[in-house]
């Protein structure tokens, strides 16, 4: 009867959990095994839960991230704590989260241990901060972050999408307008990629705003404590029609 009751109990936690194990190369696209993998993540989906921690892995074991998460507004967004560690397991960042918001302290190490940044921010807004090289010496405080932007900023993407944007003429014709919001990742080299529609107005339209963001030259890519990284970034197309 024990044995029965083991095998119902292992049966009904793999109905509650289901375990998917994803992996990424250096630069965060997904592979398909842990042969051309640098680090994985063991997904655990837990349906009813609200607040979710995800943990990544170096291809060696070693804990690389952990993230906190909770729900907001519907969102699942940053919330509590998340640290990341370099691969000899010697911490390397710890950041306050407060609903998606960086809100205490973003803590840098390198890897000696020695403190390389100290700042502290409410809000996602930078309050006080010093930057210290390897030696321990203060240096001259620089940007813990920076989003990506296209070349030569707002000004030229306003212009770029006034340029290159047609208003479809099925659409025009029936006079839609609205507001499309396309998603997509800017890479540490300034290509753009994963490029999705997370609000729509109609299939033309939605198409012609994906056609304008996948002719975009590459952007100058989103820099995390003087770094080139990965970003998302949201970027909202507006059809009027002007008369």
């Amino acid at each position: 009867m024990k044995n029965i009751l083991t095998i119902i109990c292992t049966i009904i936690t793999l109905i509650s959990y289901g375990q998917d194990t994803i992996y990424y190369d250096y630069d965060w696209n997904k592979v398909s095994s842990m042969d051309k993998a640098n680090y994985y993540y063991i997904n655990q989906q837990n349906l009813a839960a609200s607040n979710k921690a995800i943990i990544i892995y170096y291809k060696s074991g070693q804990v690389k991230l952990e993230k906190n998460y909770s729900i907001d507004n519907n969102n699942q967004v940053l919330d509590g704590k998340s640290k990341e560690w370099y691969e000899n397991g010697q911490l390397y960042k710890e950041i306050d989260y407060t609903k998606g918001k960086i809100n205490g302290n973003v803590l840098i190490y390198w890897d000696n241990g020695k403190p390389k940044r100290i700042d502290t921010f409410e809000n996602d807004q930078f309050i006080t901060g010093k930057c210290i090289d390897s030696d321990g010496k203060e240096i001259i405080h620089y940007d813990y972050q920076k989003i990506p932007q296209f070349p030569g900023g707002n000004t030229e993407l306003i212009q770029y999408l006034n340029k290159e944007l047609k208003y479809p003429k099925k659409s025009r014709k029936e006079e839609v307008e609205g507001l499309v919001l396309v998603e997509f990742i800017v890479t540490k080299y300034g290509e753009i990629s994963d490029i999705k529609i997370i609000k729509s107005i109609n299939d033309e339209l939605d198409e012609e705003a994906i056609r304008v963001v996948k002719k975009m030259q590459k952007w100058e890519p989103g820099i995390e404590d003087g770094v080139a990284v990965r970003r998302k970034f949201i970027l909202p197309i507006k059809y009027k029609i002007g008369y």
